[in-house]
């Protein structure tokens, strides 16, 4: 009898093992085939975030170029007004070059924040007679006369 349950007991080992194993297999198949997929989606993420920066790369170059761009017709226009004003404006009214002339800045007074600011005080200024803010007495007032304050109160 105990040799049958050993037996059993063996044959119940070995068929548990092939069961895992299979399940195992079973599992990282379907595991494998998920890897699969991350690889997948992780190769199209790469190339949607390159194909984002060379967008974003080609938007920038095209920015750049566009500002030239208006920098030139500026100048354009710059230049045509100032041939306009020479070819249509009498000389009498035409203003002179301010290139010799002070600027408003140097017009303008001298600015104060160029000084070097001053410490703030922390303490209160006082006379030579007064006491100091430290002083056991500061802000008592000493009473006067007690006969001067009589004759005040009588009156």
């Amino acid at each position: 009898m105990l040799q049958l349950s050993w037996l059993s007991f063996s044959a119940s080992i070995v068929v548990a093992l092939i069961i895992g194993g299979l399940l195992t297999q079973l599992i990282l198949k379907t595991g494998g085939k998920d890897r699969m997929s991350l690889k997948r989606d992780l190769n199209e993420l790469k190339k949607e975030h390159q194909t984002y920066q060379i967008n974003v790369t080609e938007h920038f170059s095209r920015t750049t170029e566009l500002i030239s761009e208006l920098s030139e017709s500026y100048k354009q226009i710059q230049d045509h007004l100032t041939r306009g004003a020479e070819e249509f404006v009498k000389p009498e009214y035409r203003l002179t070059s301010s290139a010799n002339e002070p600027s408003l800045e140097d017009l303008a007074p001298a600015d104060e924040t160029d000084a070097k600011p001053s410490r703030p005080l922390d303490y209160v200024a006082k006379g030579p007679e007064e006491e100091g803010t430290l002083s056991e007495n500061y802000g008592f007032k000493k009473p006067e006369d007690s006969t001067a304050t009589k004759k005040a109160v009588n009156k």
